[in-house]
């Protein structure tokens, strides 16, 4: 187990964690979880980095670190909806985007038992999804809805635009190898 594959580990182990500060009614409690969201993204930048600069990329890690986002992500944009700060069609469209994700890579996993590192869009997206869901807890009520509105539209538009820049990318991948071969 390498130094980014225990940064995934890490980043999991801290859903449960923001989970409880989220929901604990302590009076800084967004301002808390919003910290543990942030930590989860450092340590996400952290773990691409590590494992680039020391040549530590694992098949493992390939698996555990886009999982440890989706459901520190998912868990994050859950929260909020349930506390009625988004509504909940954004998360299910986003859901159903990161369901079809984790399809897509578990089946890439077994035709070629590897999956496609994160992409630019993809990487985008998560910066996205990350900086609004930080500020959407550190703001809370004082967000103006128009505000909300254009975050919740070019959340929703990076995360179908990164989906489809995945799929082009399996796609164009299954033209270009034979899978038979692989």
């Amino acid at each position: 187990m390498n130094v980014p594959n225990l940064l995934s580990l890490f980043r999991m182990a801290l859903v449960p964690c923001f989970v409880f500060s989220f929901f604990s009614g302590h009076s800084h409690a967004m301002l808390h979880s919003a910290g543990i969201y942030a930590l989860a993204g450092i340590t996400d930048v952290l773990d691409g980095i590590i494992a680039r600069k020391f040549n530590l990329i694992t098949k493992l890690g390939k698996i555990l670190d886009p999982l440890a986002d989706k459901m520190m992500t998912i868990t994050v944009f859950i929260c909020i909806t349930i506390r009625g700060i988004i509504p909940w069609w954004m998360i299910i469209l986003i859901f159903a985007k990161d369901l079809l994700l984790v399809i897509g890579g578990v089946k890439l996993y077994h035709e070629i038992s590897s999956v496609f590192a994160a992409n630019s869009m993809g990487k985008a997206t998560t910066v996205i999804l990350v900086t609004g869901g930080i500020l959407i807890m550190i703001l809370e009520n004082r967000i103006p809805p128009l505000a909300k509105n254009i975050f919740i539209w070019i959340a929703i538009i990076m995360s179908f635009l990164a989906f489809a820049s995945y799929l082009y990318q399996y796609i164009h991948f299954k033209r270009t190898h034979d899978m038979s071969k692989l």
